[in-house]
């Protein structure tokens, strides 16, 4: 489905989940990894046939985080009896926002520049707080 105002204009819906992992080892053998599921839903409007922005709103649905000790085997310490695993279903949360600004350098690449907000927890943190990012990305396309 998609509007087409003018012949290089076109705004089109976006639904989709998206998924990021991270891991990272602290000081004194903590070590915490970080799996989020979210839906995501927004629009994409296309100024050309090489310019496009999107913007969305992400909804957490699934956190599995796991953090615990990693050093002391040496010891006769297990390892996983230090470990913590939370699960957390969470629909109802604020959502997040996402946004891109691509552009289309040739019919198989596309350089982009996105904004991002995800939610941070672990042992180095007071809580949960949220964190702002920006980068840039390639799309490479292959058949």
């Amino acid at each position: 489905m998609s509007f087409n105002a003018a012949p290089d204009l076109t705004l089109e819906p976006e639904l989709g989940i998206s998924y990021r992992g991270a891991g990272q080892e602290l000081h004194g053998g903590i070590e915490q990894s970080m799996h989020r599921l979210h839906a995501q839903a927004g629009w994409r409007l296309s100024l050309s046939q090489a310019l496009y922005f999107s913007a969305g709103a992400k909804f957490s649905m699934l956190s599995v985080e796991t953090r615990g000790l990693t050093a002391g085997e040496e010891f006769g310490i297990r390892p996983e009896s230090g470990y913590r695993n939370v699960y957390e279903f969470s629909p109802n949360r604020t959502p997040r926002w996402t946004g891109e600004l691509g552009l289309h350098l040739t019919p198989r690449t596309d350089l982009m520049l996105y904004y991002d907000q995800e939610p941070v927890t672990g042992w180095s943190y007071s809580g949960q707080h949220q964190e702002d990012r920006l980068g840039t990305r390639f799309i490479f396309r292959f058949k």
